[in-house]
């Protein structure tokens, strides 16, 4: 498999912010975000074997490994690799530009963070619709915001489009403060939470 990163770190955001993990980022995206902070994954990476992935995973102390990219949904084996992780009594995040169908990595011990994109990002419109519906109470759904536009788009797809998964708006990183973001939030009284990149602000991976 394609690798771009492999490091311990912690979760810097969404559903389980905080809990350390193994941080696994997957070489290769379908999309080109105006915003993207991972630009090195179009890259080509380097390439790991699929077995010594497997046992680095099982044999991180972490409870967690976050599986991310890109999009990691893009590589074949993404199914099997999660299901030896799980076997291994890993909890695994895994986080998705929700163009791909996700119902091959839905399983117990799994929780997906998917992006539905704003109109800034240049991707508007490019998920994969089906997925909506099988969205957990375990997974999160999350709209990057650059501006009030994004913020009005995202009002209104989460009004029109209800989910049983936990809902999150969070800044572009130096394009919009998290503080503009909460007062908008509060005002129009959204069923969402703030999402803040903790692991940008630590400078860490």
């Amino acid at each position: 498999m394609r690798i771009t990163q492999i490091v311990r770190t912690i979760i810097g955001e969404g559903l389980w912010v905080g809990q350390p993990c193994l941080l696994v980022r997957l070489s290769g995206c379908n999309l080109h975000c105006s915003w993207c902070d991972t630009p090195e994954v179009h890259r080509g990476g380097r390439e790991i074997p699929f077995s010594e992935l497997v046992e680095r995973g099982i044999k991180t102390p972490e409870k967690w490994i976050l599986l991310t990219g890109g999009e990691p949904l893009l590589q074949r084996s993404v199914g099997k690799l999660v299901k030896n992780w799980i076997n291994g009594k890993k909890n695994v995040l895994i986080e998705t530009n929700g163009t791909r169908p996700i119902a091959p990595v839905l399983m117990d011990g799994v929780s997906i963070s998917m992006d539905i994109k704003t109109p800034s990002s240049g991707e508007v419109g490019k998920h994969y619709n089906p997925n909506l519906r099988l969205l957990r109470p375990v997974d999160a759904l999350k709209f990057v915001i650059s501006d009030r536009k994004d913020f009005d788009w995202a009002r209104d797809f989460i009004l029109k489009n209800p989910t049983r998964a936990n809902l999150f708006f969070q800044p572009v990183w130096g394009r919009l403060s998290a503080r503009r973001l909460a007062g908008w939030i509060i005002e129009h009284k959204l069923p969402v939470r703030l999402s803040v990149q903790i692991h940008k602000i630590l400078k860490l991976p």
